[in-house]
């Protein structure tokens, strides 16, 4: 087990002066702009603090305070949804993790999911013992079904229900796969608005979208708000798969312009 080892008292000067505001995280412009040195002393002394203990490195340029009483440092980390708005702001949680936040599903997943602005070379990444499964949104997409969550000074956007549920259905992957996302449909479909669905659904662009929840409502025999009739007027042309992560396979609902590659375990529509 590793403890924070000691600095000199000059040294534990300059860190209580960049984290005596209740930082909770720290960045080599942060100490420039703190201590007066240059670039190169910064980061310098941030490797050091972090090799000592009293910081974690998020990412390169990206540090987070060990709490004193912390009794591993090198496992300790902060709030996962906390490190990802750090990380990768502009961003919003979404899938099962925003899912799990409205009470839409009772699965509890380790992995915390999210859409980002920035720029994503892999969409599974394990940062600070959390594991995130990132996916990219454009500017425009930022700008509707959010709710704002405050964690301290941290102001995090998740998904609303709706967005949630439109999210999943037009990347299942997000939610645990289709089967799941259905799950979380009818769980929404219990309590709220049937036509925010389809509003968000003409927001997002993707006429598969429709096709999808269409064909998932009526498995689920849920048609609240005249929803199977407004999905079928928005029904495009051309074959899409159910869930578009799984086998070019299975049988095809042609209602629906379908191709059922996963079973949902209920009387399918033809």
């Amino acid at each position: 087990m590793s403890v924070a080892a000691g600095i000199s008292q000059a040294g534990r000067a300059e860190l209580a002066a960049i984290l005596g505001s209740g930082r909770r995280f720290v960045t080599p412009t942060v100490v420039v702009d703190e201590l007066g040195v240059d670039a190169d002393a910064a980061a310098k002394k941030l490797s050091r603090w972090a090799a000592k203990g009293w910081l974690r490195r998020a990412r390169r340029g990206l540090y987070i305070p060990v709490p004193l009483d912390a009794g591993n440092p090198d496992a300790w980390s902060e709030d996962a949804l906390i490190v990802a708005a750090a990380v990768w702001s502009p961003c919003y949680f979404t899938g099962w993790t925003a899912a799990n936040h409205w009470a839409l599903t009772d699965q509890v997943f380790r992995t915390t999911v999210l859409k980002t602005t920035v720029r994503v070379r892999a969409s599974s990444v394990r940062l600070l013992d959390h594991d995130f499964l990132l996916a990219h949104a454009s500017a425009s997409a930022m700008e509707w079904g959010m709710k704002t969550e405050w964690r301290g000074e941290m102001r995090l956007r998740i998904a609303d229900p709706a967005r949630t549920v439109i999210d999943i259905i037009d990347s299942p992957r997000l939610g645990g796969g289709i089967r799941h996302g259905a799950e979380i449909l009818a769980a929404y479909l219990e309590d709220n608005e049937p036509a925010t669905l389809i509003d968000y659904g003409d927001r997002l662009g993707n006429r598969a979208v429709f096709k999808r929840l269409g064909y998932i409502v009526e498995v689920l025999g849920q048609d609240r708000g005249r929803l199977l009739e407004a999905c079928g007027r928005r029904v495009s042309a051309g074959i899409s798969l159910l869930d578009p992560d799984g086998p070019d396979e299975g049988h095809r609902a042609t209602r629906w312009g379908l191709r059922i590659n996963v079973p949902m375990g209920r009387e399918e529509p033809a």
